[in-house]
């Protein structure tokens, strides 16, 4: 879990997604050269701040999300959130230089408040302060949401055969991330047609921690029912626990991608957390092991 803790550090909040970026670009370096297949960067000029990993002749994509949740200093210490952080009652945050100051949640006016006497420099970004540990087989971090997902990945990045692994941004900005840009490279380029979304859910009233990681049968988005009960039927067979998720609202990549000009099929499986986007979310570990299993299985079958 030291991998997980180490994403967990980083202050990525949309817009900022090259801390996470360089990160995985330094760990693929160093790492990479005992892994099954060797994968080609593609980066830099004309890639923004996203990432893929391109691992042989690849059939099949898994996307992820780099950015988090967090807030921008306005004029007079407003702050504005980025995407949607959970509202709460008081929690620390800090910025890029982690300076920290003590926050909460303002109940009649809804929106977050700074509690310090403090001037934040207009412009400059905020997050929650890092806290990782694991408790009672909760693993419990900010941003787990989506550093869960990039940290499985690179779990199974040294026996990835055949796959492009694609880091995008801006996810939690809505309907603004680069899900539609990747999805048509790697059409162009590889012919990808489908995507697995690497990204993580809630724990609900119907969906369970502990139960293993949820397929979304629908969200605000409504994967091809084709592709999706393929999906389900290969999981099932594979034997590893799963749940399956039915939602209104919420959205991912997957959203961006079947709203793109581009035929490519998507679903969302990801382990459900407790508190999504607060300063401290929880995930069962039986779901991490879940979801990096799933993963493992598709991969090597999509």
């Amino acid at each position: 879990m030291e991998l997980l803790k180490e994403l967990c550090q980083i202050h990525a909040p949309s817009g900022e997604e090259f801390r996470v970026r360089d990160f995985i670009i330094d760990y693929v370096n160093r790492n990479s050269d005992h892994w099954v297949q060797k994968p080609q960067l593609y980066y830099g000029n004309g890639y923004q701040d996203c990432l893929m990993l391109v691992f042989g002749e690849p059939r099949c994509g898994v996307m992820a999300h780099m950015d988090s949740v967090g807030f921008t200093a306005g004029y007079g210490n407003e702050l504005i959130p980025i995407g949607s952080p959970a509202a709460g009652e008081t929690a620390i945050i800090r910025n890029e230089l982690n300076h920290t100051a003590e926050v909460y949640y303002d109940n009649l006016d809804k929106k977050w408040v700074l509690k310090d006497d403090l001037q934040l420099n207009p412009g400059s970004t905020w997050t929650w302060m890092p806290d990782f540990s694991i408790q009672d087989q909760m693993v419990q971090s900010p941003f787990l949401d989506n550093r869960l997902s990039i940290f499985i990945l690179l779990e199974l990045a040294h026996q990835l055969k055949d796959t492009v692994v694609a880091f995008s941004t801006y996810e939690e900005m809505s309907n603004a991330g680069k899900a539609g840009f990747l999805a048509k490279t790697m059409y162009e380029q590889w012919q990808i047609d489908k995507m697995l979304i690497a990204d993580i859910t809630w724990v609900t009233d119907y969906v369970k921690a502990g139960r293993g990681a949820a397929i979304s049968l629908r969200d605000v988005g409504i994967p091809r029912k084709v592709f999706r009960d393929k999906i389900v039927d290969m999981v099932k067979a594979s034997g590893v626990p799963y749940q399956l998720e039915i939602e209104k609202a919420g959205g991912s990549d997957g959203t961006i991608i079947g709203a793109s000009d581009y035929p490519v099929d998507w679903i969302f499986i990801g382990a459900p957390e407790i508190n999504p986007h607060g300063a401290i979310e929880k995930v069962h570990q039986d779901d991490i092991e879940s979801m990096l299993h799933i993963y493992k299985y598709l991969c090597n079958r999509l």
